[in-house]
């Protein structure tokens, strides 16, 4: 059989959130006037983070107001850089609240996930390890953020420039249109600011996290100032890293990558103290899998960054910067207080350390009453450990997802209508080898904080979406499903079983997406192979779940 080809399907789902305006600037204030601001340097790029966040909502929104929300970026920056560098340095609160206070918008505003900070262990400080790379024989520069995570990188730049002695000026924009082939427009103010910055000889610096599969947005705002008459030469790309021009996807990417000077950030020097081998890429079935057991295929390039601690005894793992780590090293403490997950030692520069847990998977013909009962044990503690609200659930989307992946795979639109009684965050690793035995009818589950609110499907939704992933990862037959079923209703009270069909599908139908993704990313490895095998496995699940339509 033909392998099916990647492009149309759908695996990322929309981080974007609305917030009321006055909530945004609240809560920044509350952030800056707190005690715990003055704590630690954390706290300080916690801070950054949420400024940058709102001057992009603000800008996006076309706010004047933006202009007071970068101030307070620039300043807070420029107070993170000189900590990172071991000089003196001062808060700025009281300008920071003086600003804010200036900052009267209403009605709500949109919210992007900086995916760098949240996901991909991006400190927002190795921009100045970038910028530090950049051979610049201009007494000036221009920085331009692409938002949303351009806007908090571009000050951090900025910052960085203006420490070398350089004058520099910044701006953000907000590439539009196809992913695979964005647009930029500057808006009369920028156009003004790009020929002044043109008639002082500047450099123009253009800060993101990418590029991403495409490379379309550096490559809009690149040649948005080549006609505005900036030289090629001038333009530099500065990104997390370094990509495979050939690869990206927009119309001739190569050709017009090269055009620019690009320089990347690469992996974060800015890590746990205590940080030792390196395991992430999927490096970590060398500890966790046992000699001999078939390897579970992994996409190296979305992992999150992972170490041993030193010592061999803590398994350290990137859960992110800000707010967006806060909330994960929540979920794990709880996990470790309910005794479903491994023990949690706490976090530092974003990174979360976890004790390394001695033990074996059991496999799915494993499967024992105990197990069962085990894992409706830890779905029916989700849905109130973790419960969410109807509104941070998106049926709409997922049903969508469910119908572009079956149709790409299968040929034909499956009748789907997902159902929210139980909203979660849910686990969203339901594999196997996710589960340790950690004494006689006691299991751990691993890697349960994430995965459930990342940028991948399904974010929060109905815990159905996890017990479809037991069935389906744990090939469980129709006695152990129902089984499984009735110990949760017993425990919780909710009655999933008319539900659980459609969500087994949209289960089957991400992973399948997921495993062809991540498949193209590794085409002629031995990964490619597994990823392969993964997306056979959940195709065929597919095929006992849903049949075609009979045509009349």
């Amino acid at each position: 059989m033909p392998e099916v080809p990647t492009q149309n399907f759908l695996v990322y789902r929309d981080g974007k959130r609305r917030v009321r305006a006055e909530t945004c600037v609240r809560q920044l204030e509350d952030t800056v006037a707190s005690p715990s601001f003055r704590r630690g340097r954390d706290s300080l790029i916690s801070a950054l983070i949420s400024a940058g966040e709102l001057e992009s909502a603000l800008s996006d929104a076309d706010f004047d107001d933006a202009t007071f929300a970068a101030a307070v970026t620039d300043h807070l920056a420029e107070s993170a850089l000189r900590a990172d560098e071991g000089l003196e340095y001062r808060l700025p609160v009281n300008e920071c609240l003086r600003l804010l206070s200036r900052i009267k918008p209403h009605g709500e505003l949109t919210v992007s996930i900086p995916e760098g900070f949240a996901y991909y262990a991006l400190h927002p400080l190795d921009f100045a390890d970038t910028v530090s790379c950049v051979p610049l024989d201009m007494p000036s520069a221009l920085v331009i953020g692409i938002r949303s995570i351009g806007t908090t990188l571009s000050a951090v730049s900025a910052a960085k420039l203006k420490s070398i002695g350089v004058a520099v000026e910044r701006t953000t924009v907000r590439p539009w249109g196809h992913p695979y082939e964005r647009k930029t427009t500057l808006t009369p103010a920028q156009r003004a600011q790009v020929r002044v910055a043109l008639s002082h000889g500047a450099a123009f610096m253009v800060c993101d996290e990418g590029p991403g599969r495409s490379g379309s947005s550096l490559l809009s705002v690149a040649e948005v100032l080549e006609q505005e008459g900036v030289r090629p030469e001038h333009i530099i790309l500065l990104c997390s890293h370094e990509p495979d021009v050939d690869s990206l996807c927009a119309p001739r990417a190569a050709e017009r990558w090269r055009r620019y000077r690009s320089i990347a950030a690469g992996l974060t020097r800015r890590l746990p103290g205590d940080a030792g081998r390196y395991v992430g890429g999927g490096e970590w079935r060398n500890l966790l899998i046992p000699q001999g057991s078939p390897w579970p295929a992994v996409w190296p390039q979305m992992e999150s960054l992972k170490f041993l601690s030193r010592d061999g005894r803590g398994f350290i793992k990137f859960q992110g910067h800000g707010s967006y780590g806060q909330r994960v090293r929540q979920r794990h403490e709880m996990l470790a207080e309910s005794g479903f997950g491994e023990a949690y030692l706490g976090q530092e520069s974003g990174f979360g350390v976890h004790q390394v847990v001695k033990g074996i998977s059991p496999r799915h013909h494993d499967v024992s009453p105990a197990l069962l009962r085990h894992f409706a044990k830890y779905c029916a503690w989700r849905t109130t450990a973790f419960a969410s609200s109807a509104s941070e659930c998106d049926l709409h989307k997922l049903e969508e997802m469910t119908g572009i992946n079956v149709e790409q795979e299968m040929g034909f639109t499956p009748e789907l209508h997902l159902e929210l009684a139980r909203p979660a965050i849910c686990d969203g690793r339901m594999q196997p080898y996710k589960w340790v035995a950690a004494a006689e009818d006691r299991w751990l589950k691993l890697d349960a904080a994430t995965h459930g609110d990342d940028h991948f499907f399904p974010g929060p939704t109905d815990i159905a979406w996890d017990l479809a992933g037991l069935c389906i990862e744990w090939e469980l037959g129709a006695e152990a499903r129902d089984f499984l079923i009735a110990e949760y209703v017993r425990i919780s009270s909710d009655r999933p079983a008319a539900r659980l069909p459609d969500y087994e599908l949209a289960y089957a139908a991400f992973r399948l997406g997921w495993s062809r993704m991540a498949a193209s990313s590794v085409a002629g490895s031995v990964e490619e192979e597994r990823l392969l095998r993964a997306a056979r496995f959940y195709r065929n699940a597919m095929t006992h779940l849903q049949t075609p339509p009979v045509l009349a």
